[in-house]
C-alpha cells in the first residue's frame, strides 16, 4: 500500500472513530438508533485500494494509540479498561508475526503490573489468550491471543470497517417495534 492510501485510510479510520465516538456519546438518547447511524458510518467510509484485513489491522492500531492519547487530556483512571488494551495489543501483534513477553503486555495495558497480571490471568482463564515459557531464559514468560481470541477480536474489527447495506424494511421493522414500545 502506498504512502497516499495509507494516509487515506488512516483518515477514514479516524472518521470512522469518531463517528463511533458519538454513537457511544449518544447511546443514552436513544439505543435504537444504533443500526441506521453504524450504516451511515459504513457507507461514508468504502474502501477502494485497501482490503477489509488491512482495514482491520489498521483500525486496531488507530484505537490503541487514540486510547493512548487520551492520557495526555484526562486523567488515566477514568479510562481503565486494561483487558480492552491487552487484547489490542495482542491482536496487532498476532497480524504482524510478533510475540511480546507478559512484561510488555503490563506496560502496554495502562495500569499496574499487577492490575495487568489480573487481567491477563482472567484473559487466560476465558480462552482469549495464552501464555508460553521461553525455551532458553525461564525468567521470560511470553502471551499471545489464543485462536478464539484473535477470532473474537478480527470478527469484531472487520464488523467496524466493511460496509454492510441495511434494507428500508429492516429499518421500518425496527422503528416500528421502537413505536410500539
Amino acid at each position: 500500500m502506498s504512502g497516499f492510501n495509507d494516509t487515506l485510510a488512516v483518515s477514514r479510520l479516524r472518521k470512522i472513530w469518531i463517528e463511533l465516538g458519538e454513537l457511544i456519546n449518544s447511546a443514552r438518547d436513544n439505543v435504537y438508533e444504533y443500526p441506521e447511524r453504524i450504516q451511515i458510518v459504513h457507507k461514508s467510509t468504502s474502501r477502494t485500494s485497501s482490503s477489509s484485513e488491512d482495514a482491520a489491522l489498521m483500525f486496531a492500531k488507530e484505537i490503541y494509540r487514540f486510547r493512548r492519547k487520551r492520557g495526555e487530556f484526562f486523567s488515566d483512571a477514568l479510562f481503565a479498561d486494561p483487558s480492552w488494551d491487552i487484547l489490542l495489543e495482542l491482536y496487532v501483534l498476532r497480524r504482524e508475526g510478533r510475540r511480546t513477553s507478559v512484561k510488555s503486555v503490563c506496560a502496554a495495558s495502562g495500569v499496574p503490573p499487577t492490575t495487568a497480571l489480573r487481567w491477563i490471568n482472567l484473559l487466560v482463564k476465558e480462552g482469549l489468550l495464552e501464555r508460553s515459557n521461553d525455551l532458553v531464559d525461564l525468567r521470560v514468560r511470553w502471551v499471545t491471543l489464543s485462536d478464539a481470541g484473535f477470532e473474537g477480536m478480527h470478527k469484531l474489527l472487520l464488523s467496524a470497517v466493511e460496509p454492510k447495506e441495511v434494507s428500508f424494511d429492516d429499518r421500518f421493522q425496527r422503528n416500528a417495534a421502537r413505536v410500539a414500545r
